[in-house]
């Protein structure tokens, strides 16, 4: 008798079904996985998300050649992403200048390019077909922890893996700390399409029923060996004050708002020191909450020095910096840690910068752009990446999107950091959900690096994340405030940290391996 699988069938049978319902349910599953701004549904159903893989698998299962397999996951993937990063266009448009026209279709070219993974995704579903239910879930779920991670690095925009999703219920994401976020998403996909591709016996089901079970099991663990009470005042925990000034980023800039700028920021962090008084917490400021050279002579630099002082508190701030000469000058999104004391501690240079945010890739340096990409930034990528120190703490600092990137994460805790710290300015955005997708794909971090995270920004989501991806502290949106909270200081490093860098190639050889000799199915 014939094994026949759910989720297999010969080209014959494919239909409707597979030509317009499973594209239509892939993508709706990718944009609901997702946080997104519906008023009566929660920010993200993880569930979806993961569901969208088995979609593009069984499309691909069902084409009736590989090119087709191809173009049906790319198109399904791509209405997903059009649906979950529609809010690409609007910096496109008010920060680099780009009329409506041209910023809508920038934006749904560049959902199109990292859909195109899912369409790599069923390609692959359809060349694995004939392979055992286990050979085929397991290859599968490999091929998509290799595709998320490929993408992220090549791409260098990996905005929507599927960790990103499950950060939403921290549960779902505890075996980062040994898998990563990445291998992790391939973990859940190898599980779900063992699930739902297994024979009709019940072998396969119960054996990917057990493996989740236990994953959730193991999450539960975690979670309850850390649970998540207020923490008390002692040698590991420390104070945070995150002020939150909500500037308008189309008058921050100009030099008659500077004065405001810096007295909103220094009005909201007396407030709250007022508030707890003999306390003397680490202050944090958004990403270029400074709009000028803290360096130079001002009458502003003086004023945030003594605020430090008179706190006897560290300020770590956002702002330009500034190398050079007038004639070669190099400008740095910079973030700046004032001492207690009121002097310099120290200063971070952002190290991945965002395409046609804060420069032009050099493939784009053409003479008849040169009008629409004048407004583009001309930072250059930092190279001072250690953490900044003062009193116990070693801040590894991540700037704005830098905070998505696994190995970034890595690389400050392999340097001897003991706090994440991302200042961002989402304020581009407006009330889109790529705030809250910003805030998940940081938590990620948390979890495969055993440290607490210090979120800082503008415009919201400020938020203190602990080890665990939980979040201890959130802030609003779009309103001028002060935050206080705790969080602690952590050494211990977690697997995750020491396997990283030979995850991609483990995978791939025993991808390989399947491929070439995996079992095949009989009387297919």
């Amino acid at each position: 008798m014939k094994n026949k699988m759910l989720l297999t069938s010969a080209p014959s049978r494919e239909g409707f079904l597979s030509r317009a319902l499973l594209p239509l349910a892939a993508a709706v599953c990718i944009w609901l996985g997702f946080a997104h701004p519906l008023p009566l549904l929660p920010d993200a159903l993880p569930p979806l998300a993961l569901l969208a893989p088995v979609m593009l698998a069984l499309m691909g299962l069902r084409a009736g050649h590989a090119g087709q397999a191809f173009r049906r996951g790319w198109l399904a993937a791509w209405g997903g992403h059009l649906a979950a990063l529609y809010w690409l266009c609007l910096p496109i448009h008010q920060v680099g200048g780009l009329p409506w026209w041209l910023a809508i279709p920038c934006a749904a070219f560049v959902a199109a390019c990292l859909s195109s993974a899912g369409g790599l995704f069923a390609w692959a579903a359809y060349l694995l077909r004939r392979r055992t239910p286990l050979v085929l879930a397991l290859a599968l779920g490999l091929c998509w922890y290799l595709l998320e991670w490929g993408y992220a690095v090549t791409a260098g925009f990996p905005w929507l893996p599927l960790s990103g999703a499950l950060a939403a219920w921290p549960l779902l994401i505890q075996p980062a700390d040994v898998l990563g976020g990445y291998l992790l998403g391939g973990l859940w996909v190898f599980l779900l399409l063992l699930l739902f591709m297994a024979p009709h016996g019940r072998r396969y089901p119960l054996l990917s029923l057990l493996l989740m079970l236990a994953c959730l099991g193991y999450g539960y663990w975690r979670l309850g060996r850390e649970p998540l009470d207020p923490l008390p005042e002692g040698s590991d925990s420390f104070a945070v004050l995150f002020a939150e000034g909500n500037i308008d980023q189309n008058q921050k800039w100009l030099p008659a708002f500077q004065r405001g700028t810096v007295q909103t920021y220094l009005r909201l962090t007396e407030q709250m020191l007022a508030e707890h008084p003999g306390e003397h917490p680490l202050i944090v400021w958004p990403e270029t909450a400074l709009p000028f050279n803290l360096m130079a002579a001002n009458p502003h630099t003086p004023r945030i020095r003594e605020l430090a002082a008179r706190a006897q508190s560290p300020l770590l701030t956002g702002a330009p910096g500034f190398e050079g000469s007038r004639e070669a000058m190099r400008v740095y999104n910079r973030a700046y840690l004032i001492g207690p004391d009121g002097s310099l501690a120290g200063y971070y240079d952002k190290e991945h910068l965002v395409p046609f945010g804060e420069y032009v890739p050099d493939w784009l340096q053409w003479n008849f752009l040169e009008g629409l990409l004048q407004q583009v930034g001309v930072y250059t990528p930092g190279t001072r990446l250690a953490p900044l120190s003062s009193s116990g703490l070693e801040l590894g600092m991540l700037i704005c999107y830098e905070g998505i990137f696994p190995w970034l994460a890595q690389q400050r805790v392999r340097d001897g950091a003991n706090v994440l710290v991302d200042i961002s300015n989402d304020g581009w955005f407006g009330l889109s959900p790529a705030g809250l997708q910003h805030l998940r794909l940081t938590a990620v971090r948390a979890v495969e690096q055993n440290r607490w995270i210090l979120r800082g920004t503008n415009t919201g989501i400020s938020a203190i994340i602990d080890a665990r991806g939980r979040i201890v502290l959130r802030g609003g949106q779009f309103e001028e405030a002060a935050h206080w909270g705790r969080a602690r200081v952590l050494t211990e490093t977690t697997p995750y940290h020491r396997i990283a860098r030979w995850l991609p190639a483990g995978a791939a050889l025993l991808l390989l391996s399947l491929i070439f000799f995996g079992p095949v199915r009989r009387n297919v």
